[in-house]
Formats: structure tokens, sequence, C-alpha cells
């Protein structure tokens, strides 16, 4: 039999492509949802691009000490908090645009975020949380309307916040989430011809980014690396398995996920590789006795670096739309909160900077949308040494295409008998994460009604579909 050169470098490609798999999350796509979203609309003509880039702060971050009034609110603010007081003249003064409420100021750990709200590049969003029709303090206390499960539930809530269906037992269909479902209505006539998932999680498997038709792949952000498989019969004997169907149903779908896998591998270094460096700085890796700070900043940094360099890659790829998901750890802070929280921000803050200073050097700032969310926000009181679960919370958005240097929502009455309270110092949202998402997806370019309400089966509680903090 003639010797035919090409199964000789299929062969050294497979045994070098076997590093794709053995990350934790690797290359695989996450697991789709069952239910197919009716697709009934077409997207305009053009070469436009957008990306929308999800940061997820894990634990719920205390929104109470992000913004924080800075006027005469301040000693409302500073007995209902007690220890977790943020000195006043610390604050880091914001000028709203058109904002009729308190004065306010930023958490002193995020100059960076300050600067962004004053050059009209990042717009707060005030009392977000998880909703499935309004809720008044009275409604919420007697138990007269529907609420999401478990709201003061890591678990629970984190997966609210990325699909925002409410799943019974009866029902135990894996729910796809809002990035998913986003993607399966727009993916096929803004990224025709794509070469790679346009749902790129840079930290694993998530709800948020999982659709039916498309699936999301996890993105290393360190090297990207073929496997060396050091025994060649073993690699020979997994080559011949993945040339090879199986009966078994379980084997045959490992076999095929793990080509794609591979696929996937080979046609992200290509991309990737052909590419230039950015030159835009990115927080480094820490030295040994570095504040915490550095740490978060490398961490969140280093995903939104590669999210960076997907993006300057998308033509190669053939992606007019990208959905990217990052995460920050750390913000469950029942305990020693004004020591953890500003590390966070610090870190935060910088890895943030850093990436919109990307999207310039790219010249994509005006197409590129970085949202902030987190499961929950926490108690106004404090437990004597940090703050615990609760409801709503204070968000930002961040990009050229965002209408900064305003305050969408309200900032709450901070008063014991407030009605923007209920129990404990929980926070009412006044803003639904279905409002929250379906503004972002009209910028995307959905408009179709049907689609939105497909997309957030909520948001047809709610009298406001688009809540203006992005610009048309």
């Amino acid at each position: 039999m003639p010797h035919d050169p090409r199964r000789g470098a299929r062969r050294r490609f497979l045994r070098n492509s076997l590093a794709a798999l053995a990350g934790g999350y690797g290359f695989f796509g996450a697991p789709a949802s069952l239910a197919l979203l009716n697709r009934a609309w077409a997207a305009p003509a053009g070469d436009d691009y957008k990306a929308l880039v999800c940061v997820f702060l894990l634990g719920g971050n205390d929104g109470h000490n992000l913004v924080v009034p800075r006027g005469s609110e301040y000693a409302l603010y500073a007995q209902r908090r007690r220890g977790l007081t943020l000195p006043q003249a610390s604050l880091l003064p914001l000028s709203p645009q058109g904002w009729n409420g308190y004065a306010v100021g930023l958490h002193p750990a995020m100059p960076e975020m300050a600067n962004l709200f004053g050059e009209g590049r990042l717009a707060i969003l005030g009392s977000v949380g998880a909703l499935l029709q309004p809720v008044t303090r009275e409604e919420h206390q007697n138990g007269s309307v529907p609420l999401p499960p478990q709201l003061f539930s890591h678990n629970d809530q984190q997966d609210f916040w990325q699909n925002l269906a409410v799943r019974s037992s009866a029902d135990p269909t894996p729910a796809s989430g809002w990035g998913g479902r986003l993607a399966d209505l727009v993916h096929a006539d803004y990224n025709a011809g794509a070469t790679l998932s346009m749902n790129l999680s840079l930290a694993g498997t998530n709800a948020f980014q999982t659709g039916h038709d498309v699936q999301s792949i996890g993105v290393d952000s360190g090297e990207i690396r073929a496997i060396r498989c050091r025994d060649p019969d073993a690699a020979a004997a997994f080559e011949a398995f993945l040339a090879t169907p199986q009966a078994n149903a379980l084997a045959d779908e490992y076999r095929r996920t793990t080509l794609r896998a591979i696929g996937d591998y080979a046609t992200l270094a290509d991309a990737l590789g052909g590419i230039a460096p950015l030159a835009t700085p990115f927080p480094p890796a820490p030295v040994e006795g570095a504040p915490a700070a550095d740490r978060f900043a490398f961490a969140l940094g280093s995903q939104l670096r590669r999210a960076a360099e997907l993006i300057a890659a998308r033509t190669s790829l053939h992606h007019r739309r990208q959905v990217f998901f990052c995460t920050l750890g750390g913000f469950d802070t029942h305990d020693a909160q004004m020591a953890d929280q500003p590390q966070l921000l610090a870190g935060l803050s910088r890895a943030l900077a850093a990436f919109d200073a990307a999207t310039r050097e790219l010249g994509v700032d005006t197409s590129v949308t970085t949202f902030v969310a987190s499961e929950f926000g926490r108690s106004l009181t404090s437990n004597g040494d940090g703050s615990d679960h609760s409801w709503g919370n204070h968000l930002f958005v961040l990009g050229g295409g965002v209408r900064g240097g305003r305050i969408f929502g309200s900032m709450p009455d901070l008063a014991p008998a407030s009605a923007d309270f209920t129990w404990d110092g929980h926070l009412l949202p006044r803003i639904a994460v279905d409002q929250y998402g379906a503004t972002l997806a009209r910028w995307f370019g959905v408009s179709d009604a049907t689609a939105l309400d497909t997309i957030f089966p909520n948001l047809h509680a709610f009298a406001q579909g688009d809540l203006g903090f992005m610009q048309a």
C-alpha cells in the first residue's frame, strides 16, 4: 500500500492535539438545552461587529459599599452600616448627568472606574436583582407575589441570574441560559461560516452561555498547548478509537466530542497565532508578598486579555457577534469585609480598565460592552464583621457604546422604615435581570419583541423593556 503523507500528518496532529483535552474545562461545549428557540427573524445585512462580555462576581458583591451616599444621606448610611462604614472623605465623587437623587461616590479602591464614569464610558445601574414581576415591601412581606427560587442561595441565584427560569421537580430538563438563547437567535445570520462557537467562556462551563444550537467553548486564559503523549502506542490506540464509530452511545458521544475539541483547538491556535500581540498592558502575575489586589487583578485580567485576543481574531473566526463569560470569586464577605472587599474591588477595577483600553487599541470600543453581574447583593445592616446574603444590588456597565456618566434605576432611601428595603436590610430590586439583559440584547441586534420575550421569559411583566443605558 503506497504511503500517504496526509495520514502521517493527521496522526502527528492528533497526538499533539490531545492536550486540548487535558485541562479541567478544556474545549468541551457546555450541555445544550433541550428547548429549541423558535427563530422568526433575520439579521440585517452588513459587516458590523458586537461583543458582550459578562463579568460575574461570584459570592455576591456588597453594592452598598460600591456606590455610597456622600451628602446628607451619608449619616443614615453610617448608622445602618456601623463597622462597614467607609470614611466619607475617602469616597471618589461622581457627578452623574441628569441625576436628581442624592450625591454619591464610588468605593475608594476603584479610581479607574471613577475615571471611566467621568469619561462617559461607564454607567451605574441602581437596585438590580432577580424578579419575576415588580414587588413592593408589603407584597414581599405578606407573600402575595411569586418570587425567584431560594433568593439567598448562592447556587440558586447564580442559576437564576444566568438562565432566568424557574424549574420544578416535575421538569428536570436543564434550562438554557439567556446568553445561550441570544446566541441561538443570532449566530446563523451574523456568524455565517464561523469556525468556532461565538459563546466563548474564560471561566469554564456556565449556565449563562448554554444554548441549544450554540454550545459554549471553554478557552484557557494561559498558553494554548497541544498534548504531548509520551507513549506512541497509547497515542496510536487512542487515534484508532477516535477514527472508529462506537456501538456504545456514550462512548461514541465521547469520541465525537473529543474530535470536536481537537478541531476547536486547532482553529483556536491558528486564529490566535495570526494576531499581533496587544500593546495594552494587563495586570502582571503577582510577585511573592504582593497585596491580594494584584492576585485578583491578574486572575480577571488574564481572562479579559484572552477575550481581547479573541476579539482581535474575530475576522479569521468569521465572528460578527461574540459573547464572553468571565468570573472573579471571593465576594462572599460574611467576615473581614473591610479587609477583603477593597482588595477585590481594586483588582476588578484594574482588570476592567485594562480591557477597556485594549478595546480602544483594537478600534472596537464602541462595539464591545462589558456588564457586571453578581448573584445577589448583601444586607445593608452589618453582622459585626461583614454582611450577609441579601437581594438587590448596584452594578455597572462599561464600553464606548454605553450612555456613561449616568445612573439608571434608583438609589435607595436608607431610612429604617424605607419602602426600598424589606426585612433585615434587604434591598428590593427596582430593575429586573430580564430588563438588564433585554437592554443589552437590543443593542446586540435583537429588536423583535417575540424574540426578546423568548430570551427573557419574565420581561412581559415589566413596563420598561429597554432601560436606556445603551446608545442606539
